[in-house]
């Protein structure tokens, strides 16, 4: 070094491979290839930590052959360790690499049969690939030799209660639940599951087009503990399903102590069969923020508005994730909106992949991932662009869905921040403004006739004024907003509210039909729209959102009640006996139940002989 300069610090060896091993993590192999090369090429190129990465990272690279020669490489240096296939295997089961995975851990296990960490990792890897027989004799093991490792402990003790649940038959798919009340929603299941695996593997709508080898297995979970001690070994999860490719675990959608609440688990059930076919297709190869957003794609569901904000918010502050970023979000999330943002961007980015190239685009690029062809060379192949052009063309994109959604005002229109600018003070010296009015609101109309923020604004100050409560004087306005911003369910609340408190509750339908199709975790829209059917005497849709009600909310009584209620208007009698049945098992002190069953059983014996 010149003098006054200090002198280039040798690169840290320790530090090298702690950036290494979290790039492995995030199935980034270049990266991690490319933090260790500095040193790989040097004077540490046979430091064994160094090797066992490398072997790692030839792994994930799904270069098998070169990573034999990396492993032959590390038995040069140290004969018989343990080590480096340890590295490999552990790295390979991260990516869903089942097969091989197990081939090297059981090797490191083999090759040190007192250390507890080849066989623990083996055990785990075969919890998540659901093959339940193996995973139990490997804890059993680890636990043996390390009484003290609480995911083995965990894990063990889950394998062992998934064990002596029921199985239940559901074509392609068998679910495991724990015996009584969850046996008779996986039942109920059986019948959805199978439309959900007509429309994810087939030729519609984005399907795609692949039907994996052997039947998904569906572990209906009792509460959330156990589903997250079953996902990943310790009893806290920041999710309520998860596929580990071929095995789907979801916990039931309940109220009350130790459980997370009711959801959508029609929805939840086909976002993870997706990934389950999706990782089928490619060989459990494909980027994590594709395989999510083809997931949230299939859900067939609308943008909630909250993701719609935090969509305009990103690409506005010219904060969206490129590549690279989007797949860290996930698992390492710097801001606490950093995992919802990647989930959305993802869709968003997949949407645009569709609308732009057709429902081939996406399956061609899994083809590729499955022959471990990596993202940017397999986007350069199948669109014609780089990734970055791709991102490029994307935002610019995105920037024409935002004004469709009403998020920004039109070409030429001031922002808000701009018009509130324009109004007088506060007080003297003030540098604050005044509060905008509603005459404010109206005027900036008359000058800006359409400008979604001074609609909403308008709307806002006139709910005000009534004391919250919508009236039909603002029903102008409510109309008027909805137009330009659409994907605002507020308005739509509103106007539900304005028609169930007019002469023609009926009248609510088609707002109440908006916000159910949005709706994720609780019945109300569907329980109410299923009253409004009856009324109106139309009993195949009443019966559609009734279901719909005790699919959301499986445990809740009121439901079951009204939907047996409405298949015996129906003629289902089959139905009708199912939701008593569940009537039964919720509340078995109420003898009414059993006696509405005994009914309904007689009422189909005369049917029969009729």
């Amino acid at each position: 070094a010149e003098e006054g300069e200090r002198p280039e610090p040798p690169a840290s060896v320790l530090g090298a491979a702690i950036r290494a091993r979290a790039m492995l993590r995030m199935n980034a192999a270049e990266q991690a290839a490319e933090a260790i090369k500095p040193l790989v090429e040097g004077a540490f190129a046979r430091r064994r930590e160094l090797v066992e990465l490398r072997a790692a990272i030839e792994a994930v690279r799904y270069a098998f052959a070169a990573a034999a020669r990396v492993l032959a490489e590390f038995e040069a240096i140290s004969p018989g360790s343990p080590r480096a296939y340890l590295a490999a295997g552990k790295a390979l089961a991260e990516a869903r690499q089942y097969s091989q995975s197990a081939r090297w851990l059981e090797e490191a296990a083999k090759r040190s049969p007192h250390w507890a960490v080849p066989v623990m990792e083996l055990g785990l890897l075969e919890v998540q690939a659901g093959r339940d027989a193996q995973a139990i004799a490997a804890l059993e093991r680890a636990t043996e030799l390390d009484p003290f490792n609480v995911r083995a402990a965990n894990s063990l003790k889950v394998v062992r209660e998934v064990a002596g649940y029921d199985r239940t038959e559901a074509g392609r798919f068998v679910i495991r639940s724990k015996p009584g009340i969850d046996t008779l929603l996986a039942r109920e299941m059986a019948p959805v599951l199978e439309q959900i695996h007509a429309v994810v593997t087939g030729e519609q709508g984005g399907g795609l087009r692949h039907d994996p080898p052997e039947a998904t297995t569906l572990h209906l979970m009792p509460d959330h503990r156990w589903f997250a001690v079953r996902i990943a070994g310790l009893p806290r999860i920041h999710t309520i399903a998860a596929s580990t490719g071929p095995t789907i675990v979801m916990e039931t959608p309940r109220e009350g102590r130790g459980h997370t609440g009711t959801y959508d688990w029609e929805r939840v059930v086909r976002h993870e069969y997706v990934h389950t076919v999706g990782l089928s297709r490619t060989g459990n190869r494909i980027p994590h923020w594709f395989a999510e957003a083809q997931a949230v794609y299939l859900e067939l569901s609308p943008r909630d508005y909250s993701t719609i904000g935090l969509l305009t918010r990103a690409l506005l502050n010219d904060e969206l994730f490129d590549f690279e970023k989007i797949n860290l979000a996930f698992t390492r999330p710097e801001k606490p909106t950093d995992r919802a943002q990647a989930y959305a961007q993802g869709h968003w980015m997949y949407e645009y992949l569709v609308r732009q190239h057709g429902y081939e685009a996406p399956l061609k690029l899994m083809d590729l991932y499955a022959k471990g062809v990596r993202e940017a060379e397999a986007i350069q192949s199948v669109l014609g662009v780089s990734r970055e052009q791709f991102f490029e063309a994307f935002k610019m994109w995105a920037h024409r869905q935002v004004r469709a959604w009403g998020m920004r005002p039109a070409e030429g229109q001031p922002t808000m921040a701009e018009l509130i600018e324009s109004l007088p003070p506060k007080a003297e010296g003030s540098e604050d403004r005044r509060a905008p009015t509603l005459e404010d609101a109206d005027r900036w109309l008359s000058e800006h006739p359409g400008h979604p923020d001074v609609l909403e604004l308008a709307m806002s100050l006139t709910l005000q004024a009534g004391g919250g409560e919508p009236t039909e004087a603002m029903r102008g306005r409510l109309e008027a907003y909805a137009k330009a911003r659409p994907e605002d369910p507020a308005t739509v609340r509103l106007q539900a509210r304005l028609a169930l408190a007019s002469a023609d509750p009926l009248s609510a339908i088609p707002h109440l039909e908006y916000l159910d199709q949005r709706e994720e975790k609780v019945a109300t829209y569907a329980a109410q729209l299923a009253g409004l059917y009856a009324r109106q005497g139309d009993w195949e849709r009443a019966g559609q959102k009734a279901e719909r009600a005790t699919r959301i909310a499986p445990y809740q009584a009121a439901h079951r009640e009204l939907a047996a209620t409405v298949a015996i208007k129906r003629s289902d009698l089959n139905a009708a006996k199912r939701h008593i049945e569940f009537l039964i098992a919720l509340e078995p002190t109420r003898e009414i139940h059993k006696q509405r069953l005994e009914a309904v059983k007689g009422l189909s014996a005369r049917q029969a002989g009729n």
